[in-house]
């Protein structure tokens, strides 16, 4: 274990000094074996639902066939326009809007719009480009009765918000005015240099092997554009916020999407916490996970 610096919050300081579990040894390309894995950890994390702060309601719908959640300040707020597109992390194989509320919920209530948090569909019984035409097709139906202000997403939601924006632009159709990328998972080849430097120093992602989640989703081509969207042409896509931290192994591919942006000439913002692990954001009594959302808020609606 290596020792949080000093500078962090007792509770991220906490967070880092409390070990995690063992992740499970099992073939991610078997449904029946993902099946008790996506109810263990599902459950682990709506339990953080708790730790919110503040009144927020929520609706369940279906939006272009795809399931959905809607996220607002309140009940009113549910129906206001424009809104936000959200999309779960989870590697692509895991996870689900429920179980991000508490990424979800923060911005809803900071912005005062709702916040459509996508079920796409999941690998391996769904690989890419699955995921991509489910967000494509909720943003087309959600921009044909109003406004999408922005589009963003954590971790594998992180990559997808990228891929969804590029088929988007490729489609000719209404893109969101702000992309928001949190520790974006952007090049399923895992070729960065921090897949292997900071593995002792993640506490998420560290013990996992990527490479193999990625097939999952990917396939063969873990190159593909589509999946992998670092390797797409970036041309033409709204101004994005890219936040990451230095105990995350996909710290590579924040920075060189960054590069990959602006080179494209899409104006680009790289944040890099110090200190903090993959997707800090969703422990809801960390207050530098708040501080993240505070400034993602912020970047989305102005």
């Amino acid at each position: 274990m290596i020792e949080p610096p000093a500078h962090l919050s007792p509770q991220a300081q906490e967070f880092l000094l409390t070990p995690g579990e063992e992740p499970p040894d099992l073939d991610v390309n078997d449904p029946e074996l993902m099946a008790p894995l996506r109810e263990l950890l599902e459950a682990q994390w709506i339990e953080l639902e708790a730790r919110l702060t503040g009144p927020w309601a929520s609706r369940a719908e279906t939006v272009a066939g795809v399931p959905a959640i809607r996220y607002a300040a309140d009940r009113e707020a549910l129906d206001a326009q424009p809104v936000i597109v959200h999309l779960h992390g989870g590697a692509y194989l895991l996870g689900s809007p429920a179980a991000s509320a508490t990424v979800a919920v923060p911005v809803a209530q900071r912005t005062g719009l709702p916040v459509v948090s996508v079920g796409y569909r999941l690998a391996p019984e769904h690989p890419c480009p699955a995921a991509v035409q489910d967000t494509v097709a909720v943003c087309r139906a959600l921009a044909a009765a109003g406004p999408v202000a922005a589009l963003f997403g954590e971790s594998a939601g992180g990559g997808l918000a990228l891929a969804a924006a590029v088929a988007l632009r490729d489609a000719g159709a209404a893109m969101p005015a702000r992309l928001g990328l949190m520790a974006p998972w952007a090049d399923l080849t895992c070729s960065g240099d921090t897949y292997r430097t900071l593995t002792a120093a993640d506490p998420i992602l560290g013990a996992l092997e990527p490479p193999s989640w990625a097939a999952a989703y990917a396939g063969a081509d873990t190159a593909d554009p589509q999946a992998s969207p670092l390797f797409a042409d970036l041309s033409g896509l709204p101004p994005c916020l890219i936040q990451t931290s230095t105990r995350d192994i996909l710290l590579s591919d924040s920075c060189r999407l960054d590069i990959a942006l602006r080179q494209a000439g899409v104006s680009s913002t790289l944040q890099v916490w110090d200190g903090l692990w993959h997707v800090w954001h969703s422990v809801p009594d960390v207050p530098e996970a708040q501080a993240a959302l505070e400034e993602l808020a912020q970047f989305l609606v102005n």
